[in-house]
């Protein structure tokens, strides 16, 4: 007997006919013709090397093989579709652990409050969130230190797959006088401004002197930072001012802050993850949570939320 060869389809299309007593019986409990159940019970027969079942009038009977194999079949696929069901539910449950990355800017305005949200739904879940920069993030997905990143979507590397979130122009934001409304800065104008900036090891940081590079302009900076907050609370001192995202800008601040008129001073934010892992449900609820922040914060309409993941 080739045992190897008996697959679950020829197994439960006899059960099927062995608890109905009829092949017309099963073939519609299986959604199947009645010449492809037939062919199913004879290729079981085959491969065993017993008869089965017999024609008895419009129906069919079991053989003393047929009833016996009946007997220790039924429990045995009775109990393998209860396993199945068990795991499918578990694969679908949103339990577990679930570890983020984010740059400092969206952790705080966009990924804890899409946490909390998620807490509260789902309490059972334990969940990391780390600030990093946008280079450390995709080191620690591509080593398995975390499950999913917010980012930029124009870093570049095979290991990450990516799905865009939103487009965003960085702003100055600066201590204006009483009634100024800038809605556009222009970069020779930020360069007559003393600067609180991030450091070198940030991507942020590199786009700006990238641009300002490019257009031959030289920026005053005096203060270099590790987080955005510290930029802003230099900012709202009043004797510096600080190039960064509107998210950035605290609650009731009393900053100005306009775009700066330059297309390369805008960035896109995606989701990024490690090529190949499989969204667990957590991390499908997290994407879910985090959107919902993103149309609270106006920053796309509801058509790009439609949108799928797609490969970086």
């Amino acid at each position: 007997m080739n045992s190897a060869a008996i697959d679950l389809r020829l197994m439960r299309s006899f059960l099927a006919v062995a608890r109905t007593g009829s092949v017309t019986r099963a073939a519609a409990e299986l959604h199947l013709t009645q010449p492809a159940l037939s062919q199913h019970l004879r290729d079981l027969s085959q491969l065993m090397g017993v008869a089965l079942v017999d024609r008895v009038g419009r129906g069919v009977a079991l053989t003393h093989a047929g009833t016996n194999l009946y007997a220790q079949l039924d429990p045995l696929i009775a109990k393998l579709d209860l396993v199945l069901t068990d795991a499918m539910d578990r694969v679908q449950t949103v339990q577990g652990s679930l570890r983020i990355g984010a740059i400092d800017t969206y952790a705080r305005s966009l990924v804890v409050p899409g946490v909390s949200a998620l807490l509260t739904r789902y309490p059972q879940l334990r969940i990391s969130v780390r600030e990093l920069p946008a280079a450390a993030i995709d080191r620690a997905l591509i080593d398995n230190e975390l499950d999913i990143g917010v980012a930029f979507s124009n870093l570049s590397t095979p290991e990450i797959e990516q799905r865009t979130l939103f487009e965003e122009t960085l702003g100055l934001a600066w201590l204006a006088p009483p009634n100024t409304r800038k809605p556009k800065a222009s970069l020779e104008f930020a360069a007559t401004q003393p600067l609180a900036l991030l450091n070198n090891d940030f991507a942020m940081r590199r786009q700006i002197d990238t641009v300002f590079a490019r257009a031959e302009i030289a920026l005053d900076v005096h203060v270099e930072a590790a987080n955005v907050d510290s930029l802003m609370r230099l900012a709202e001192a009043g004797r510096y001012a600080t190039i960064a995202s509107r998210l950035a800008l605290p609650r009731n601040t009393t900053l100005t802050m306009a775009d700066l008129a330059d297309p390369g001073m805008s960035r896109i934010a995606a989701l990024r993850w490690r090529k190949g892992k499989t969204f667990s449900p957590a991390m499908e609820h997290f994407e879910e949570a985090l959107m919902d922040e993103i149309r609270a914060a106006r920053l796309v309409t509801s058509h790009v939320t439609a949108q799928r993941r797609v490969t970086g």
